[in-house]
């Protein structure tokens, strides 16, 4: 099954994400996990354009790894994107929310690293 991360960075303006460099985070997963089949950098998935963009992408039979904000708010904000995709959204079977609040690159990176070796099947 193919395992697809979805990056939201939040405009680059949310507070609590500070800590973390995109452009870096998104080359060490490029380079350093092999498991990931794509990945997309959004400025804000739960907006509009980011649920036309989920409904272009998303379909059947992919892990779809949401890097973003509290697994909770990640929830109810993706929710439409997946509906207009007509995928049915199920927690940790077809996606697993990883939350990026308050933390730096490295974090976020072993936390997606060990997301995509060790579960979400």
């Amino acid at each position: 099954m193919k395992k697809a991360i979805l990056i939201c960075t939040c405009s680059f303006a949310c507070p609590s994400m500070k800590d973390i460099d995109f452009a870096e985070l998104s080359e060490k997963i490029r380079l350093e996990i092999p498991e990931a089949s794509y990945m997309v950098l959004h400025p804000r998935i739960c907006e509009r354009n980011g649920e036309e963009m989920m409904a272009d992408l998303l379909k059947e039979g992919v892990i779809y790894y949401t890097i973003a904000c509290k697994p909770e708010k990640q929830e109810k904000l993706l929710r439409d994107g997946f509906q207009k995709a007509g995928v049915i959204m199920e927690r940790d079977k077809n996606w697993v929310p990883i939350s990026v609040q308050f933390k730096n690159t490295d974090q976020v990176f072993e936390e997606i690293e060990r997301a995509l070796k060790n579960g979400g099947e």
